[in-house]
């Protein structure tokens, strides 16, 4: 991603977290709130305590408001890191001002080698073409610590949030006429595990778990990766 695009991303993000340019817009925001804090942050500890042990170095890579990191912030060391100010600001207020944050591109995080246990994020990786998605797990395989494992929440085509925000996407602007987006553009859906398992292959991860059902109603995919010994 070159220089121009990552500080577009900055503000277009900076935006999304600070306006609510409509009703429509505001009315979506509530119940993506609901929707984050009561099911899919549920989902995100059953997987998060599964994979981790107390006291893992984690880095929440691209972590938005944090609204779903007040319970597993209790159990692991926890860094956020987001290219938004605006919603790292948020991040503190929801999760307390002593919060690890670290504002900087998922395309070039500024830490160590071999820094965490694991990283984790949801809904991230959609918004990110093939070859920026390979940039960023290169990123993730450097800075995980040897057998370092990733869990990314992963909307898939076939998801009920997708067909339902397709959907209302096209009553707003097909039919209403609105020109209304509700969230950044989804590039990069899950297909198929396979997809998946190539793609993590080709960057130097190995799938271990592939999850998709009721758990979050049937919004993400959730796959759970470690790095290789060799990529």
């Amino acid at each position: 991603m070159s220089k121009e695009k990552r500080i577009k991303e900055e503000k277009d993000w900076d935006k999304y977290w600070t306006k609510k340019k409509s009703a429509s817009q505001g009315i979506y925001r509530v119940i993506a709130s609901f929707y984050r804090q009561f099911i899919i942050k549920r989902s995100l500890n059953q997987f998060i305590n599964y994979e981790f042990k107390k006291d893992d170095l984690l880095l929440h890579a691209g972590s938005g408001s944090g609204q779903v990191d007040q319970d597993v912030a209790k159990k692991f060391d926890i860094t956020a890191l987001d290219i938004s100010g605006e919603a790292l600001k948020i991040y503190k207020t929801v999760n307390g001002q002593d919060s690890k944050v670290l504002k900087a591109s998922i395309f070039e995080i500024p830490v160590k080698d071999e820094s965490f246990d694991g990283i984790y994020n949801l809904g991230v990786h959609e918004h990110f073409s093939g070859s920026e998605n390979t940039q960023i797990f290169a990123q993730f395989r450097r800075i995980l610590k040897p057998n370092g494992k990733i869990v990314l929440f992963w909307p898939p085509k076939y998801g009920l949030s997708v067909m339902f925000l397709n959907s209302l996407h096209f009553l707003l602007n097909d039919i209403l006429r609105r020109k209304i987006r509700l969230h950044p553009d989804e590039v990069s859906l899950i297909s198929s595990k396979k997809q998946v398992e190539n793609l993590l292959k080709d960057c130097g991860f190995k799938l271990t778990r592939f999850y998709f059902g009721p758990k979050d109603i049937f919004t993400y995919c959730v796959v759970v990766a470690k790095k290789s010994t060799k990529k």
